[in-house]
């Protein structure tokens, strides 16, 4: 893992982010498999929620929050490279 600068197109400027290495990125993908499958529980439980009709602001807000991780989550654990 180290600090990088990207540069951001046309304007000149560099954006500093952290890199990761194939083995770094596919054991953190490994790791979120766990919390990905209690968001998936939990967003599933909102949806039927709200799918009733009965979903109070607050829980839609939530998911929406929720539906949000869970794509991030699945976005990263679909990029990153396989042992």
């Amino acid at each position: 893992m180290q600090w990088i600068k990207e540069p951001v197109p046309f304007t000149g400027y560099y954006e500093q982010m952290l890199a990761l290495d194939k083995r770094e990125a596919a054991l953190l993908a490994r790791i979120l498999q766990k919390p990905l499958k209690e968001l998936r529980k939990r967003l599933e439980r909102l949806d039927d929620i709200h799918e009733s009709g009965e979903a109070t602001e607050r829980q839609e807000n939530r998911r929406c929050e929720t539906e949000e991780k869970v794509s991030l989550l699945e976005y990263f654990i679909e990029l990153s490279p396989k042992e």
